[in-house]
């Protein structure tokens, strides 16, 4: 029994040291535990206020430690060192240490920024200033050289001043003469007229007995000349009367359709006998009835046209150039040209400006409708401004407008000459076609001669 209670309390012994031991254990754990919880804070919160000024790969940077080295020889923190660097920019930059990145934006434009620093804008302005500064310096230069011209023209102006005044002062010396010339002419000029009306008055005693004369063989000349006018008169109405069967439009027929041919071509009753010649233009009518002018003196064109494509001593082929379906030639049609006539040359006077190629401005010359006229036979009567008494046919041009603003007092000369032409034209145009009226001749207008002549397709 003894035994087993010695062993018993080594064993609760045992066991009592090991639950203290454990218990210590436990103890100093807690303590050290806690201990390094709050180390363990006090890194965490130094690394986080440190972060705040610069991370763990900017410390670890180049940058950072060059920053450090440069605070270190200055003896100054790194951030005492950076605060003094910029404030130093600053004052470079604005004069403000204290300025911001704002207010450098507000103060330099919204262009500057990390692509275009001031630097750039620096170096293009100083630029800028040398290139207005050589401009400057060449504008000192020709300003010099326009100062040296003008003290040359000056003493020049002086110069011919002075010659100036001394050729004044001869003008006045020679005007003096000239004025003492113009009083002793006057004198004379005074006693010339008065002896010239003594001889006006002498000559007009003279000549009044000559014009006396001349006014009666004026007044003889102008009944003579009255009595060859009524004598003319009636000469043209006879003459008219003898020569109506000839301008009565009517009676224009030249001939008759003898046949109409299979293909495009008929057969006329003229040849070469009858002066047909190659390339004669037809217009075709039923009768002559339809020869009648309308009240404005057109004549109707044609049914049809045709052109003589081969002559025969007393026949004719003419080819068809134009025809109608509803209208088609029929044998006995007759055959029309005013111009020609198988026994008879028709005179024509042509007159005026034509427009040849039909863009509304006349032309200077009116050799076209003279070729066409001599082409069918025709005469031309030379155009001297009046109608011949065995006239046919006037043919006249654009009618000239008559100029109504004449010229002022600072007109050149070769204004008025245009004016004098325009006011002729249009006089000379206006008497041949009242002499055509009174005279009752055919007037034909471009487009009448070249219907009739089946020129106007």
């Amino acid at each position: 029994m003894a035994i087993r209670s010695g062993a018993s309390t080594g064993v609760i012994v045992s066991l009592v040291v090991f639950v203290l031991a454990t218990v210590f254990l436990l103890v100093l754990s807690i303590v050290f535990y806690v201990g390094n919880r709050e180390q363990l804070e006090t890194v965490l919160s130094a690394e986080a206020s440190l972060n705040e000024y610069a991370t763990s790969i900017e410390r670890s940077g180049d940058s950072l430690q060059q920053i450090a080295a440069l605070a270190k020889s200055s003896n100054q923190s790194v951030t005492g060192y950076l605060k003094g660097e910029l404030d130093e920019r600053n004052k470079w930059l604005t004069g403000n240490p204290e300025s911001t990145v704002i207010d450098l934006q507000s103060l330099f434009g919204p262009n500057i920024n990390s692509n275009n620093p001031v630097s750039l804008l620096v170096k293009s302005l100083e630029g800028k200033v040398r290139s207005r500064q050589q401009e400057l310096d060449a504008r000192v230069t020709d300003l010099s050289t326009a100062h040296d011209t003008i003290a040359s023209l000056q003493t020049e102006l002086k110069t011919q001043a002075q010659a100036k005044t001394s050729e004044v002062q001869l003008v006045k010396n020679e005007w003096q003469d000239v004025q003492d010339e113009s009083a002793g002419l006057s004198v004379k000029a005074s006693k010339f007229f008065d002896g010239r009306e003594n001889r006006l008055s002498d000559v007009r005693e003279e000549n009044l007995g000559r014009i006396k004369m001349l006014t009666n063989d004026a007044n003889v000349l102008r009944r003579e000349n009255a009595r060859l006018e009524s004598t003319i008169s009636d000469l043209r109405t006879k003459f008219d009367k003898g020569r109506m069967n000839i301008v009565d439009p009517a009676l224009l027929v030249d001939g008759t359709v003898l046949e109409i041919g299979t293909g495009n071509e008929v057969f006329i009753d003229r040849g070469s006998d009858d002066r047909i010649v190659l390339g004669m233009r037809f217009d075709i009518y039923d009768s002559s009835s339809q020869l009648r002018p309308d009240s404005e003196g057109n004549y109707p064109m044609g049914k049809a046209s045709v052109e003589v494509i081969k002559v025969g001593k007393t026949t004719s082929t003419a080819k068809i150039i134009r025809t109608s379906s509803s209208q088609p030639i029929v044998r006995n049609n007759i055959i029309v040209n005013p111009i020609y006539d198988p026994n008879y040359n028709y005179s024509f006077l042509v007159h005026g400006n034509f427009d040849a190629d039909g863009d509304g401005n006349p032309d200077a010359s009116n050799k076209f409708i003279v070729d066409i006229i001599n082409n069918w036979g025709g005469v031309i009567v030379e155009d001297e401004g009046e109608l011949p008494g065995d006239l046919d046919f006037l043919v006249l041009g654009i009618a000239p407008k008559n100029p109504l603003h004449r010229p002022g007092k600072n007109a050149t000369i070769s204004m008025y000459d245009e004016y004098a032409r325009q006011q002729k034209a249009y006089k000379d145009y206006k008497h041949l076609l009242e002499q055509a009226q009174t005279t009752k001749i055919p007037v034909l207008s471009p487009n009448r001669l070249f219907v009739l002549t089946g020129q106007r397709r």
